[in-house]
């Protein structure tokens, strides 16, 4: 099983890349790392892509997941700006709006069909609660909104100024 990975280097932005399949012990390494940032008592916004999801979690996943939640929900409340979970599926995005309409998240949460639309709702909330993100993300939403997150990777910590979502594909010099 891949990992679900949590990528903080576009902080206030986090963003989750959910692998194409996943299990208990992915869940368990991850709640640490989500609840890191609610320790940091710092809002944030969340982009959550699960195009590479190609099953649905099993019902003990979902349990967890749903606990775990639950048990984090002041917290999420208070530090969480927005959360857009990126869907690929036009029915699986349709079931999971109507379950916000009968389940309201404790923060704002929108399901959309890509990574740059999510990108550009995140920035968008992220900008309206007073904390923008960092230049080099606001010019991204400006310009070109990154189509995954490979192409936010070179705005994190230490990256070069000069080093573009084309070069880290490979494409460009």
């Amino acid at each position: 099983m891949a990992r679900i990975v949590l990528h903080k280097h576009a902080w206030p932005l986090v963003i989750t890349v959910i692998p194409s399949e996943f299990d208990l012990r992915d869940i368990e390494a991850y709640i640490p790392e989500v609840d890191a940032l609610y320790k940091r008592r710092e809002r944030f916004a969340s982009l959550v892509d699960t195009t590479p999801l190609v099953s649905l979690p099993g019902a003990s996943e979902r349990r967890r997941l749903a606990e775990w939640q639950n048990a984090t929900i002041d917290s999420i409340r208070r530090y969480n700006v927005f959360s857009a979970i990126v869907i690929r599926s036009p029915v699986v995005r349709g079931a999971m709006t109507a379950m916000n309409w009968i389940f309201r998240p404790p923060a704002e949460q929108l399901t959309l069909a890509t990574f740059g639309e999510g990108f550009l709702r995140c920035i968008e909330r992220l900008r309206a609660d007073g904390r923008p993100a960092r230049p080099e993300l606001e010019r991204m939403a400006r310009e070109a909104p990154p189509a995954s997150v490979e192409d936010t990777l070179a705005t994190g910590p230490g990256a070069r100024s000069d080093t573009s979502a084309d070069r880290l594909r490979g494409r460009g010099g």
